[in-house]
């Protein structure tokens, strides 16, 4: 059954990461900036996650059965290989978010590049609140793992629209390029596993490490050079 997480509030603004999706090393003129930003910006955000949880079908190295399509992806069926379940969902910060951000871009472009960097910043809080969540009620999951990224084919993300039923239950809709509206917005999967393959699959570790794609231009730097 399809459920929506609609969180009251979402965790304090972590500066440290807007300042690395903007691509800033932490001046202090960009700093001042996004919190004069930040009172009016977070004022627009709805955040809203739909998802549901489907028993897995046969997972082999080269393809995985989510029950409402089969994925030939080896990244993926690494993923879930000791996984019962499969958690799927969408997210979103709504569209006022992207309506605040397009009227700032017609007077500050600046301002509009700082406010994409919060809003990155504020949808990957959103996900892990929800995965947080999850994880109270008591499920083990491994890291998320997102449509177009690694082998994950990028046109998954129809399938896991017409699950969802996206637009209906959060308002977040696809368009035929496979890009979603609001554009702050994730879609992904986690597998939920067994106490026992904590340790063999890491679900506790997550974040730019644990990522194939080390090439991305967000990639975090290990932590021991901050």
């Amino acid at each position: 059954m399809i459920q929506v997480f609609a969180p009251t509030r979402l965790p304090p603004v972590d500066m440290r990461e807007v300042l690395r999706y903007a691509g800033d090393r932490g001046q202090e003129p960009s700093t001042d900036r996004i919190k004069a930003l930040m009172p009016e910006a977070l004022e627009h955000i709805r955040g809203q996650v739909c998802f549901d949880i489907f028993p897995l079908g046969e997972v082999t190295p080269e393809a995985v059965d989510l029950g409402f399509t089969v994925v030939s992806s080896r990244s993926l069926s690494s993923l879930l290989a000791d996984s019962a379940f499969a958690v799927v969902f969408g997210a979103t910060l709504g569209l006022a978010y992207d309506r605040f951000t397009a009227r700032t871009s017609r007077l500050s472009p600046a301002d509009a590049w700082f406010l994409h960097a919060l809003g990155t910043e504020r949808i990957e809080a959103l996900c892990d609140q929800f995965e947080e969540e999850l994880r109270r009620q008591g499920h083990v999951l491994t890291r998320r793992f997102s449509p177009g990224y690694g082998d994950v084919p990028l046109a998954l993300q129809k399938d896991l629209f017409r699950v969802l039923d996206c637009s209906r239950k959060i308002g977040l809709t696809l368009n035929a390029s496979l890009l979603m509206s609001p554009s702050k917005s994730v879609t992904a999967l986690m597998g939920v596993l067994d106490q026992g393959a904590l340790d063999l699959h890491g679900a506790e570790r997550g974040g730019c490490q644990s990522c194939s794609k080390t090439d991305c231009a967000f990639r975090e730097e290990n932590r021991n050079n901050r």
